[in-house]
């Protein structure tokens, strides 16, 4: 199956880049642009291989140290434990060029990963101790540690990318990115279902549990520390033209720096958050996903250890879903999303966003059953990673540094953790009211459903708007 798996995706790669002009799927990039979106696809291609690792390895260690059970109250907790790490964030961003705030926290995430992949074999608060107790503070500790990587890391390579970009090529090129992180996240879930897995090469070796999640752990930490090693060369390699992004906004980031404006506090990007509809917008599309992901990701995880006969089958069973996650998002970046934006532009496509996922969950209410879950939770990835979130990140592009960098991390720290606790919210709300699998349950879960994908669609048309007139006039927001 999986030998086969692996002949199908090389065959369709192979047609999809030997029809590329047939398809649509012809970039017209530059030699320049070229480099650019090659360093930056490679350097994602790290990043997000070893996130796909790290996020079911955080779910799965807090699993096994403190109890699945507790999952909605760590998430609850993580909202408030970001708020000081993102003011510091926002101090750094003061201090630090773009380059240099990638770096830091690459090697932050990395380096620390070493040092928790040596203490899981500890007898006493590692894996090696098969008690879950709610009083094992590595266990919560390495979760709230992880959350951060979403803010600090990702997003900040987001913001990198962004701040070197140029609309017209993120809507070229960014789809390559989504597709290069897609084959990082498949080569590390592969792996690491490879490795969990008894009737494989890899599961033949016969490693116990621990040593396996010790290896996967290291090998994450080492693509983090790799990823700014491959931007610096890219930025050696680039001229500085290149590197400017979006003209309004570079102009007027060029003229801050001269009257020495360019240095705004630690609360500059939570005030623009609030003071421009805009980016509400960009934080609601952002909110309703995490909303709906949330209500189905808690039962995924409930579910997958209920039904695993043991700690290696739970893992093996998550990351081979995350491995089919990455398989069809690649599909869907290179012959779905590059496609729909370019014949029916951003406008249309971030509409077409919301009422995707408004299908999923009518599937998931109208045929309620525990492989249903499983696998809407899996296509609501797939369309979020492949789909909404190019389009998402280059809403970014003509908005000024603090926007970029301060709003963002607010938005994808403290804003995604709030979306996740309103969203455990609503499962207790919903469970201490009604009965699972009772008809009250199911109807109070279909309106809750109903009401998200109606507010997420205004949302998605209000902003799509927007993006379009902003560019057309050549504007930057943020910049009055």
């Amino acid at each position: 199956m999986n030998f086969l798996a692996m002949v199908v995706g090389s065959i369709g790669l192979f047609l999809c880049v030997w029809h590329r002009k047939r398809l649509g799927l012809s970039f017209d990039l530059n030699k320049q642009e070229r480099n650019q979106i090659l360093w930056l696809t490679l350097a994602f291609f790290c990043v997000i291989g070893s996130y796909t690792v790290l996020k079911e390895l955080k779910d799965l260690f807090f699993a096994q140290i403190v109890g699945a059970n507790y999952v909605y109250k760590v998430k609850l907790i993580s909202m408030f434990v970001l708020i000081p790490a993102t003011l510091l964030y926002a101090k750094l961003v003061d201090y630090m060029s773009r380059f240099k705030l990638l770096m830091f926290y690459s090697l932050l995430y990395g380096i620390a990963g070493f040092v928790i992949a040596y203490f899981l074999n500890d007898p006493v608060v590692g894996l090696a101790n098969t008690v879950a107790n709610s009083n094992r503070t590595f266990g919560w500790f390495i979760y709230l540690f992880y959350e951060g990587l979403v803010p600090f890391v990702i997003s900040v390579f987001w913001s990198f990318a962004n701040s070197v970009t140029s609309p017209e090529t993120a809507k070229k090129s960014y789809t390559l990115l989504i597709a290069g992180s897609k084959i990082g996240g498949m080569f590390t879930a592969g792996i690491a279902y490879l490795m969990f897995t008894p009737t494989t090469v890899l599961g033949k070796l016969q490693w116990s549990s621990v040593f396996i999640n010790q290896v996967l752990l290291i090998g994450a930490s080492i693509l983090l520390v790799i990823s700014p090693c491959i931007i610096y060369y890219l930025l050696q390699t680039s001229t500085e033209k290149s590197l400017q992004g979006y003209e309004a906004v570079h102009e007027y980031e060029q003229e801050q720096e001269k009257k020495g404006e360019a240095e705004t506090g630690v609360f500059s990007g939570l005030t623009m958050l609030f003071r421009y509809p805009y980016i509400m917008g960009i934080f609601g599309m952002m909110f309703f996903y995490e909303l709906v992901n949330v209500v189905l990701g808690i039962q995924r995880i409930v579910l997958l250890q209920e039904f695993a006969k043991d700690a290696a089958e739970f893992s093996g069973e998550m990351f081979y879903q995350r491995f089919l996650m990455h398989t069809v998002g690649l599909f869907i970046s290179f012959f779905g999303t590059r496609i729909l934006i370019k014949k029916l532009g951003e406008q249309t496509c971030l509409i077409l966003i919301p009422l995707f996922m408004g299908g999923l969950l009518f599937c998931f209410m109208m045929f309620p059953s525990k492989e249903t879950i499983l696998w809407v939770f899996m296509a609501l990835g797939m369309l979020n990673y492949a789909f909404a979130s190019p389009l998402r990140e280059a809403l970014y592009i003509p908005t000024v540094r603090d926007i970029r960098f301060k709003s963002k991390a607010w938005i994808e720290s403290f804003g995604q953790r709030f979306a996740k606790a309103c969203g455990s919210g609503v499962i207790g709300f919903i469970q201490r009211i009604a009965l699972v699998g009772t008809p009250a349950y199911t109807a109070l879960f279909s309106g809750f459903f109903i009401w998200v994908v109606a507010l997420w669609t205004i949302v998605a048309w209000l902003l799509g708007r927007k993006y379009s007139s902003v560019i057309k006039k050549g504007e930057a927001i943020g910049a009055d």
